[in-house]
């Protein structure tokens, strides 16, 4: 696999295991949407980085 595929196959697998927690933890009462919104930014930066990834492959 090249890097990019990698890159983003990590991005999504990680964006849809920070969304089962983030919905269980506010279901929970743990954490506030706020608090959600503030750990997804590290989150999105992945996804961008990936994104780039793409980009450089294709180039």
């Amino acid at each position: 696999m090249n890097p990019a595929t990698i890159a983003t196959v990590n991005a999504l697998i990680e964006i849809g295991l920070f969304t089962f927690k983030s919905i269980r933890a506010v279901q929970n009462g743990d954490k506030t949407p706020d608090e959600i919104r503030a750990e997804w930014k590290p989150i999105s930066a992945k996804l961008d980085d990936a994104w780039a990834e793409w980009d450089a492959a294709g180039k």
